[in-house]
């Protein structure tokens, strides 16, 4: 998992498609939704904007509607018509004098009436029990306008505006009304109660002369100060609690608010009745501000669709001029790393990628042709040199070996000479191992341990060996006839007598992946100095030099004097256990040299 969480080992074509998709394509559409939402957003805002001021509008049209009305209850506290209508008594010797205010007052209310359409009746109540309707008559003892006219008293001669009721007249027809109820006092003496005034506006003619002078506003609700609906387009609304819920803490408050309707979204805005318990809640449809921008949103689609479509051309050309050529040369590239020297990149164009392809093909071409002909050569050149120098030890072995069958054979032991020769023969077919330079170290072993029987029969009591390997590494490749040299020269150079023997010590071990081999004796040691030693000792050189050609630096051969006598010769080298492989490795080690 850490592997593909690490960018680094990310393909190229992967990074690219990502960092194209994280920094256009992502981007890209975050910024149209952005767009379109701040769209959509300052739409709606313009909308509400256009909605508080056309509900302005419509408030100071009611705000007139209210003032006139209580203009008109303010002239009768004036008019001596009204004042003395007011102040006439209920006996029927006054009839004459009220019938001739009532005719003035009449004339002055049906102006009113014929005026604004919207009100509906005017009914006049004197403390002497004189009533008196101007236009609708209604039926007397209203129960809803009682409790309007005590509120009425209270206010001690201001006006109330009361909420939405329903009245019956004569002909039992209901009305919904809005009225404005007016204790009238005696201007003289304004704590002297005269009478009180009731004037009755229509609440659906007044719902349209609102909604005729704001044509803007979807829908007008008018309510009082316990949410009941006062004006409504539906009249059956009237009169009942408003069944959206206003979230703000008071009704004088101007605000806005959403709600739904039928499935569909409105947004209202809030805006109180000055001087009155009454607030205007007008509406919108959002799908009207929705089909409203639905020419800019289209646009803000088409726009992202073009930019997306030309960022993905965008990509795929980039993809096919530049990342597929990079693949390819890195296809090419591991094609030449698996040895196959026919590798070929096509070049298409001269930008970097195309003299970087070019420049590939010419390298493989100068590969080429140096395997064919420099390469080989020295690999030719290296392989007889190495077969020269270990050509140079086996005549000196055959040479002591032969010398000491020689004196076996004359003290006249045929069956002695017999088993040596047969061991020399065994010992020949195995330094032939087919030809081949390199062989197994157990074989190796094999090899210097009929050296060694050789040996041991001919000095007898005056040598002792020790050989150790370390168990696994039997397999391990090494150069024929590396050790057995060392072991020559170490019977050779070391003394022998009956109280001290010549002791030769062999070991092999592997540490991580090298494979080291001691020979250690009881001689004399070096006298001469080290690097002097390497250059004058003919075994020591021969090896060295096979060393060197074989691995370079790689491989070693040092020597030291024991701590406790004797010579000390290592050898180490990189461990293989495979000879096809490692064979593999050592050419593909000089191809690249």
């Amino acid at each position: 998992m850490k592997k593909y969480l690490n960018v680094n080992n990310w393909q190229l074509t992967w990074k690219f498609f990502i960092i194209f998709f994280v920094l256009i394509i992502m981007p890209l559409f975050a910024f149209g939704l952005i767009i379109s939402n701040k769209a959509n957003e300052a739409a709606q805002n313009q909308v509400v904007d256009n909605t508080k001021k056309n509900l302005e509008k419509a408030s100071e049209s009611l705000a007139t509607v209210f003032q006139d009305i209580e203009d008109i209850s303010s002239y009768m506290i004036y008019s001596e018509d009204f004042r003395g209508y007011f102040n006439a008594g209920n006996a029927p010797g006054d009839r004459g004098l009220l019938n001739t205010l009532e005719e003035r007052i009449s004339g002055y209310a049906v102006f009113h009436l014929n005026e604004s359409a919207y009100i509906h009746s005017i009914a006049l109540e004197s403390e002497r029990d004189n009533t008196f309707q101007i236009g609708q008559v209604i039926q007397e003892n209203q129960q809803n306008e009682s409790d309007y006219m005590l509120e009425a008293i209270e206010l001690d001669g201001r006006p109330l505006w009361g909420g939405s009721y329903t009245i019956t007249d004569y002909w039992n027809h209901e009305s919904h009304v809005l009225s404005l109820f007016r204790v009238i006092n005696d201007l003289n003496n304004l704590t002297r109660k005269l009478g009180m005034v009731t004037i009755r506006l229509d609440s659906t003619k007044l719902y349209e002369l609102v909604s005729l002078e704001n044509p803007d506003l979807d829908q007008i609700v008018v309510l009082d100060k316990n949410y009941r609906v006062v004006l409504h387009e539906d009249p059956s609304v009237i009169g009942t609690s408003y069944k959206y819920e206003i979230p703000l803490g008071d009704l004088n408050e101007v605000g806005d608010f959403t709600y739904e309707q039928q499935g569909e979204s409105y947004h209202a805005v809030v805006q109180p009745l000055e001087n009155t318990d009454l607030t205007v809640v007008a509406t919108v449809d959002n799908e009207s501000i929705r089909q409203g921008l639905s020419g800019l949103r289209t646009m803000i689609q088409l726009m992202i669709v073009v930019l997306a479509a030309l960022g993905i051309a965008a990509m795929i050309g980039f993809y096919h001029f530049n990342i597929k050529r990079i693949i390819e040369l890195t296809d090419q590239t591991e094609k030449l790393e698996k040895g196959d020297f026919s590798a070929k990149v096509s070049e298409s164009s001269y930008d970097e990628i195309g003299i970087l392809a070019s420049r590939f093909n010419r390298m493989v071409d100068q590969v080429n042709l140096l395997i064919n002909t420099k390469y080989k050569m020295q690999i030719q050149n290296r392989d007889a040199e190495l077969k020269l120098l270990q050509s140079q030890i086996n005549p000196h072995f055959l040479y002591n070996t032969l010398d000491m069958i020689r004196w076996t054979a004359r003290l006249g032991n045929p069956e002695e000479t017999e088993k040596l020769i047969e061991l020399l023969s065994k010992m020949f077919r195995l330094s032939l191992n087919r030809g081949s330079d390199w062989i197994h170290l157990k074989d190796e072993l094999e090899y210097c341990s009929i050296y060694l029987t050789l040996q041991q029969h001919r000095l007898g009591p005056l040598l002792k060996t020790a050989v150790y390997c370390e168990a696994g590494i039997e397999k391990a490749v090494i150069l024929k006839q590396i050790i057995q040299p060392l072991i020559e020269n170490s019977i050779q150079y070391s003394k022998g007598t009956s109280l001290e023997p010549k002791r030769l010590y062999l070991r092999c071990y592997k540490e991580q992946d090298i494979l080291t081999i001691d020979v250690m004796d009881n001689g004399k040691g070096f006298d001469l100095d080290i690097d002097e030693t390497m250059q004058k000792g003919t075994a020591l050189a021969n090896i060295k030099a096979r060393l060197n050609l074989t691995y370079g630096s790689n491989a070693s051969l040092s020597i030291q004097n024991h701590h406790s006598g004797g010579a000390w010769v290592r050898i180490t080298m990189p461990y293989e256990n495979e000879i096809t492989s490692f064979i593999n490795k050592r050419q593909v080690t000089n191809d690249g040299m």
